[in-house]
């Protein structure tokens, strides 16, 4: 117990980021950190180890001393990298072997960012509701609608697959390395269809370059609030959402993880959050229970997709 009430005296925190500087991730911890650091009154620094499918970076957090003092921002990546370390293709997909078990090595500490998403065609796409672009994948002579996702094994590439077994769709996979290079060609017109991040497709939706089908999640989103949701396009399944959110070492001790958590979840409830937040997706407090049940949740669904599709 003296341990924890001496924290976070000591030294610097660090929050590891298994992503390039500039991104999401990076930005969303940056602005928490500066937050969460003139709350404890300590500074609190992000650390980027980008490679490998955020496995580099996630396995740094996993072997740090479980002290407090070091905690990481995963993504759903997470739940994947974990379903997909049983196929004896991982290495290949993921770029490295996953060393860690995503729910035994690591304690979830608090929310980070929901990252709601959008499904887009470019202009010359002629279906305008997600019924209507259903029927044309199944008409189109070159054998269904080229989908733009970030590789095999990536969230999009899962997401894809959940449409498809959603709505029946013949979706065809082109991958790419990222999503500006992806979103180049969709506005091009050089692939049909993708799933975009709401926050960032709305630039494009607003100016006409790109037509919103339908938005992913339960319910639809504040910023798109014309976009009907899959559901209320006519298919049932599950809500499906991008999401970041921090993690310790599994042995971190529990008064640490609560008050990191707290502090953590109380900054992404402050309205100016929102504002900093605006350009990465919607702020999203979470307690350690729920983000643990939503990660069980997910290696189970993202698992089956895993199964069905990677051989």
């Amino acid at each position: 117990m003296a341990f924890a009430q001496e924290w976070p005296a000591k030294q610097p925190i660090r929050i590891v980021v298994p992503y390039p500087a500039g991104g999401n991730a990076d930005s969303a911890a940056r602005a928490l950190a500066e937050v969460v650091g003139n709350s404890l009154k300590q500074a609190v620094i992000v650390d980027n180890r980008p490679g490998a499918s955020s496995i580099i970076g996630t396995d740094a957090v996993s072997k740090a001393p479980a002290d407090g003092y070091t905690i990481g921002v995963v993504s759903d990546s997470h739940a994947i990298n974990h379903a997909m370390a049983k196929s004896p293709k991982a290495s290949e997909i993921l770029g490295a072997k996953v060393p860690y078990d995503a729910m035994k090595d690591f304690v979830p500490v608090a929310g980070m960012i929901a990252v709601p998403l959008v499904l887009v065609v470019n202009p010359k796409v002629p279906s305008r509701t997600l019924k209507e672009l259903v029927q044309y994948s199944k008409e189109r002579t070159k054998g269904g609608l080229n989908f733009g996702t970030m590789g095999t094994g990536s969230p999009w590439f899962i997401h894809m697959h959940q449409l498809q077994e959603m709505t029946t769709g013949q979706f065809v996979d082109v991958p790419y390395k990222g999503l500006a290079p992806a979103a180049t060609d969709l506005l091009a017109g050089q692939i049909d269809s993708m799933v975009m991040p709401v926050h960032y497709a709305q630039q494009y939706i607003k100016a006409g370059k790109l037509i919103p089908i339908a938005t992913l999640g339960a319910q639809r989103h504040p910023l798109l609030p014309d976009v009907p949701t899959v559901l209320e396009s006519g298919y049932t399944g599950p809500a499906i959402a991008n999401y970041l959110f921090f993690v310790a070492p599994a042995a971190t001790p529990p008064a640490i993880v609560e008050r990191l958590g707290r502090e953590l979840n109380a900054a992404l409830k402050l309205p100016a959050m929102k504002d900093k937040l605006s350009a990465s997706g919607d702020p999203y407090p979470a307690d350690s229970a729920e983000l643990a049940a939503r990660v069980r949740r997910d290696i189970d669904t993202y698992g089956a997709v895993i199964q069905k599709t990677i051989k």
